[in-house]
């Protein structure tokens, strides 16, 4: 399932596919954005790093700039920690080296800081004692760098405020349980219902306390 979003948290539409979909899948629902949204009304896009998604974007919003989300590379990373120091553990100094390097690493914003950053790596690795979690977390460093590098030299700009991977982290739970849906349009509706919810639910913390996506979205932007 593909959903977009605004930064406020505002559910704006989705598309249910295949889990692995073309291009074809996704400019529909591309195209209905784009309808919906005045000419340079959109500044930018963040998604994953679905080669599909990035056609789709390069197909339809041929002038957006376009970023990829390093949020769940950073999650990945800080998992690799938390599987190995508990909640109160004193993490060796060695490893917050690592773990901030690796941090760093990740959200580069040019080639030139991620290659210092990734050598910056390779030297830690090779002279401190370090602990299996960034052993571990060395490794994923490794897998991913080219993959980020590649995208940089494309144009693509890492960020780490994804909308739609902060959304999906609260309601993870529930998506996994309507794998369950026998037809695309009980998922459809399921969808719909849980994406009016989440719209219209009311902030409980922060400056936009008792507010919700929806209103916070019209009184920045207007009702558009």
């Amino acid at each position: 399932m593909c959903v977009v979003a605004t930064k406020e948290k505002v559910i704006l539409d989705f598309e249910i596919t295949d889990s692995l979909p073309d291009i074809k899948a996704l400019i529909p629902l591309m195209e209905r954005i784009k309808n919906r949204f005045p000419e340079g009304k959109i500044k930018r896009i963040v998604s994953d790093e679905d080669n599909a998604i990035i056609e789709a974007v390069k197909t339809v919003f041929p002038e957006v700039s376009h970023s990829f989300c390093v949020y769940h590379q950073l999650k990945n990373v800080s998992k690799k920690y938390s599987e190995e120091f508990k909640a109160g553990d004193e993490i060796p100094i060695e490893d917050e080296i690592v773990y901030n390097e690796i941090c760093q690493l990740i959200t580069s914003d040019t080639v030139v800081e991620a290659v210092v950053r990734y050598q910056n790596m390779l030297n830690s690795e090779s002279y401190l004692e370090l602990s299996k979690a960034s052993l571990k977390a060395i490794s994923y460093a490794k897998e991913i760098f080219k993959r980020n590098v590649d995208h940089m030299m494309k144009g693509f700009t890492p960020v780490t405020n994804n909308t739609m991977e902060q959304t999906f982290s609260l309601i993870r739970d529930i998506i996994e349980n309507v794998r369950s849906f026998k037809t695309e349009s009980g998922l459809a509706n399921f969808c719909y219902n849980l994406f009016t919810y989440f719209n219209n639910r009311y902030f409980a913390t922060g400056k936009w306390r008792g507010f919700s996506p929806l209103m916070r979205a019209k009184i920045l932007y207007g009702s558009g």
